[in-house]
């Protein structure tokens, strides 16, 4: 089942295409990274895709009402600017918000949803406490958890490790690895190609707006575009431990 689909999909500023013509469609079952240098359009993309900015061509989300939508993409933006105190379980329970109608208070299954949301990101304990008395990386991961409690078919994450300890680095793109064998689908913007190599089914390459490679990973970092995108060489191998991937220099 196609979850997302982009039909030459252009986001511009002025005269200048900062996404352009992007067309890719992504199937139940996948965990797809979006990789590239800063300001290739990465976040741009997403936030098109989700109608967030004007632009032409096709997004399949974009033919939805915006309650349909929100039951169907999660999205998890780069900002983790948490303003209110409120305590780390209302948050997450926001989460459910799309599956509930006006004036309905949440039931069984939004509870459920959101206790496995607050374990797959070790958040159990801080349930009460309020979000804005946690740690930068902790309030990353009660964000996380939203949109995990979201339980929609595709979510798209924006840099959603950054700043997390490896540990949680590692169990986010874990439990995304759990979504994707559920049939679902998560598109996620990462910088680090170590954890895009072992944990991505699929990588897609952005480069100066457009799309420079769509695939697996040990085909899209290969030597020929680590140099002429990220203008580096790295060490790629594959083991009983799976895809390792080391930068190792800055080259011309």
């Amino acid at each position: 089942m196609t979850l997302l689909a982009l039909n030459d999909l252009t986001v511009r500023r002025g005269e200048c295409p900062v996404v352009d013509h992007a067309t890719f469609r992504i199937e139940g079952g996948e965990v797809v990274g979006l990789i590239g240098p800063n300001g290739a359009g990465k976040t741009t993309l997403m936030r098109a895709a989700l109608g967030l900015l004007p632009s032409t061509g096709q997004s399949s989300l974009l033919a939805m009402g915006p309650a349909e939508r929100a039951r169907h993409a999660a999205w998890l933006p780069q900002s983790r600017e948490i303003a209110w105190p409120v305590a780390v379980r209302t948050l997450v329970l926001l989460g459910r918000v799309p599956h509930l109608a006006g004036g309905q208070r949440p039931g069984a299954a939004d509870e459920a949803a959101v206790d496995e949301a607050l374990a797959a990101m070790d958040l159990s304990a801080f349930a009460d406490r309020p979000a804005t008395e946690l740690s930068g990386g902790e309030q990353a991961r009660v964000l996380i958890a939203r949109a995990l409690a979201q339980e929609t078919p595709l979510i798209l994450a924006d840099e959603p490790t950054a700043g997390l300890d490896p540990g949680h680095q590692i169990a986010a793109l874990e439990r995304f690895t759990d979504l994707a064998r559920r049939g679902q689908s998560v598109l996620v913007s990462l910088h680090d190609l170590g954890l895009a190599a072992r944990h991505c089914t699929r990588l897609i390459l952005m480069h100066r707006g457009r799309i420079e490679a769509d695939g697996r990973p040990r085909e899209v970092l290969s030597p020929d575009l680590l140099r002429d995108v990220f203008g580096i060489r790295a060490h790629l191998s594959e083991g009983p431990d799976g895809v390792v991937f080391q930068p190792l220099e800055v080259i011309g």
